[in-house]
């Protein structure tokens, strides 16, 4: 799939999912205050905090289509990476706060909780969850090298649909032991859930935020892969007469290396363009998605 056809198919699939997710998220906050539920309220946050995400990640993929070469000359990859932080960065705390939250509710929790009408949000959300998971997963399988947005929008509508499928037999097991007559246990499905959904959302958001810092502080690319880019371009150790540095950096799935080369003085910019051009096919067929760019230095004579 070409990149703007991505782009086109990732905004669609944003337009879709923060349009529902108003309406998931008002019955999450509705059911929330009708049966108690702190786990419900930890899910209403969530999908709030996600809200704010969407609408940053939709803007991002609208500025990435008009790609403005003026403005974002190197590509729009550091929005996708930053809207992927984002993502992180609102839900890691999150996370950290529901735990503290649910342990609490765990240790003394509040009866009452109504388990049969907590199904009713997390059956519809379930649905969306499903739709949008298929939906972009078959993006993703059609992509060589998905970006980190794209990838970030699969990794939240998995976690959604991971977590409806838990709560909805969990509720269903807190339903069952409560007509059982094991209130002691019952009462505590509810604020065990909320621990269980922290944990996940810490698990998820930490490992968006650290992916993306590296490209948002532009570190290098990962040794394995800086070793592939060194080992093909010793197959052309004929075309040039000496290494020297290596820059590298990442900006949403694009890869950018620039390579210093020598050549003999007798060389022409068209053989060294040439050069460069074949240098750089044969890198994508290791690496996908990477510019590279020879700068090139004419060797001297007395360097002989």
């Amino acid at each position: 799939m070409k990149l703007l056809d991505e782009l086109k198919a990732l905004k669609r699939i944003a337009e879709v999912s923060l349009y529902s997710a108003f309406g998931v998220t008002a019955l999450f906050i509705t059911f929330s205050v009708i049966t108690g539920s702190v786990s419900l309220l930890t899910y209403f946050i969530w999908a709030a905090a996600a809200i704010l995400v969407k609408i940053f990640a939709l803007v991002s993929i609208r500025v990435m289509l008009k790609e403005n070469q003026f403005l974002f000359p190197y590509g729009t990859g550091k929005i996708e990476n930053f809207s992927s932080f984002f993502f992180g960065f609102m839900i890691v705390p999150l996370g950290i706060y529901f735990l503290i939250l649910s342990l609490g509710r765990l240790i003394s929790p509040q009866p009452g909780i109504t388990y049969l009408l907590c199904q009713v949000p997390i059956a519809i959300s379930f649905l969306r969850s499903l739709l949008l998971t298929i939906w972009t997963r078959r993006i993703i399988k059609g992509t060589t090298n998905p970006s980190p947005l794209l990838k970030a929008y699969y990794t939240d509508f998995k976690v959604a649909l991971t977590s409806d499928s838990f709560l909805f037999l969990a509720f269903l097991s807190g339903y069952l032991l409560s007509t059982g007559g094991f209130d002691y246990l019952s009462i505590r499905v509810d604020p065990l859930l909320s621990v269980i959904l922290s944990l996940y959302m810490l698990r998820v958001g930490v490992p968006l935020i650290i992916e993306n810092t590296r490209s948002l502080i532009d570190l290098p690319l990962p040794e394995k892969e800086m070793l592939k880019i060194l080992k093909v371009t010793t197959e052309f150790y004929r075309e040039f007469t000496g290494f020297g540095m290596l820059y590298s950096r990442q900006s949403g799935k694009r890869k950018i290396v620039e390579m210093e080369l020598s050549f003999s003085p007798a060389i022409s910019l068209e053989q060294i363009t040439e050069i460069e051009n074949r240098i750089d096919k044969r890198i994508n067929q290791e690496i996908p998605d990477v510019c590279f760019r020879i700068i090139p230095k004419i060797s001297s004579c007395d360097e002989k």
